[in-house]
């Protein structure tokens, strides 16, 4: 599914306006057939960050180049995707008491934006945070420091891969294999200076 929005939302040329949408709680999602995934909330990343996005899609033989904002607090998550031309088509806006997301018409209503969220987590959050999501589902979490998995029913349905280690920072690069959907993305993000410090102050805290 988010393979399908991150087209949908790449491809768009024109922006006419947003279709809202609200659910009352973060809740979960699918992200690999029959494995429930519980999105995590802002404030188990642990630290505060906003984060420019360069994300490269893959899915099948496309491949497709976008722009993207994301900010954390402990507060809210806030994720913003922009078309090459620069103009906002997306934007989710999820803290405690629910989702609230905008999109533009060329994107699919059928499309959540909870799989975006938790595809952020899975990249993002410490593995706490994304064990505690998958408790319950019989799902297996590793992270060996510069890569994670989740397996389910004897196969392995998600890869991360970091360019170095990733603990209580926000990685400048990753990328994400869903492997039973099919897609991959490449993320490369730039974190302003002054949350930049905030990661320290994160991990100091951490380290206690």
């Amino acid at each position: 599914m988010t393979s399908r929005l991150i087209f949908a939302v790449v491809l768009a040329s024109c922006y006419l306006g947003c279709a809202s949408r609200y659910q009352e709680s973060p809740g979960s999602t699918i992200i690999s057939p029959g494995l429930e995934f519980a999105i995590p909330p802002g404030h188990q990343l642990g630290y505060s960050v906003d984060a420019n996005q360069l994300i490269i899609a893959h899915f099948r033989d496309k491949v497709e180049v976008f722009q993207a904002y994301v900010s954390v607090s402990p507060e809210k998550v806030i994720f913003v995707a922009f078309d090459p031309s620069g103009a906002r088509v997306m934007t989710i806006n999820s803290n405690d008491d629910g989702i609230y997301s905008e999109a533009a018409p060329i994107v699919p209503s059928v499309l959540h934006p909870e799989n975006i969220l938790a595809d952020i987590a899975i990249v993002y959050w410490p593995a706490t945070a994304v064990r505690r999501g998958l408790a319950g589902s019989g799902a297996s979490f590793f992270d060996n420091g510069s890569q994670r998995t989740i397996e389910f029913g004897g196969r392995r349905v998600v890869q991360v891969d970091y360019g170095g280690p990733h603990d209580n920072v926000w990685p400048k690069v990753a990328h994400l294999h869903n492997i039973e959907y099919g897609y991959q993305l490449d993320l490369q993000s730039t974190v302003t200076a002054d949350e930049a410090q905030s990661e320290r102050s994160g991990h100091s805290q951490s380290a206690r």
